[in-house]
């Protein structure tokens, strides 16, 4: 248990580094597209037997602004965070909510199927639920060998 944990856990801190290479270049990225507000949301990933859930803070973020892409291993979630529109012409004091375009790929610990994921949006939280692969088993079986087809 020890040692899946440690590789998963090594696993967590690469995801890291690459969102925040990812974050970096996005950024760069934006200041030649017009993006100036770019943000990665904040999410949580758990297990039970036979599904992983994926939580992610979206506040704010409107249920046909969110893209999500399951693949066998990982999850990209992406979309943008409008602002909001005042009939009145607003002065900000302090902005500290991030707002703009959002993007996230999630490495998972298991391989997932895409039959029957299921997503949530509830109080400004996305929750996704994807059933794991079960494992393969493996069967003995006798082949014969033949003569080559001439």
């Amino acid at each position: 248990m020890g040692k899946k944990l440690k590789s998963f856990s090594k696993r967590i801190k690469i995801e890291a580094e690459i969102n925040e290479i990812n974050g970096k270049i996005l950024i760069r990225k934006s200041e030649y597209i017009g993006w100036n507000d770019s943000w990665i949301p904040f999410v949580d990933i758990s297990e039970g037997k036979s599904i992983i859930v994926v939580r992610a803070e979206l506040p704010g973020v409107k249920e046909e602004d969110i893209s999500i892409v399951v693949y066998s291993t990982k999850v990209e979630l992406r979309g943008i965070k409008r602002e909001q529109n005042f009939p009145y012409k607003v002065k900000y004091i302090r902005l500290e909510r991030e707002m703009g375009f959002f993007r996230r790929i999630i490495f998972l610990p298991t391989r997932v199927t895409v039959q029957g994921a299921e997503a949530v949006l509830e109080n400004g939280i996305l929750t996704l639920v994807l059933k794991k692969i079960s494992k393969t088993k493996t069967e003995n079986i006798d082949i014969k060998i033949g003569k080559p087809k001439e």
